[in-house]
C-alpha cells in the first residue's frame, strides 16, 4: 500500500481478515479484540502470508501478537512507515 491513510488500511485489513475468516467486512470490527476474532499464532501466520501478497504490507508474528485490534494494527504499521 502506497501513502494509504489510516481508515484506508483500516479497511483494507479488514477485507483481508473477513476473506481469510469466511465474514463479511462488516462483521469484522476494527476495534475488536483479534483474538475475539478467532486468531491464533497459526492463523496469524497465514494471514500475514495473505496480507502481503494482497497489500504488499510485510507483517510477522509478533505485530498481531503486541497490536490487540485491527486498527492498532493499521496505525502501528503506518507509525513505522513514517519513522
Amino acid at each position: 500500500m502506497n501513502r494509504s491513510t489510516l481508515p484506508e488500511l483500516i479497511a483494507e485489513l479488514q477485507k483481508a481478515f473477513a476473506g481469510f475468516l469466511g465474514m463479511d467486512p462488516a462483521e469484522v470490527n476494527p476495534d475488536m479484540s483479534i483474538k475475539e476474532l478467532g486468531m491464533d499464532s497459526l492463523t496469524a501466520v497465514e494471514l500475514a502470508i495473505e496480507i502481503e501478497e494482497r497489500l504488499g504490507v510485510s507483517l510477522f508474528l509478533n505485530d498481531f501478537t503486541g497490536r490487540e485490534t485491527i486498527a492498532g494494527l493499521a496505525a502501528s504499521f503506518l507509525a513505522e512507515r513514517v519513522a
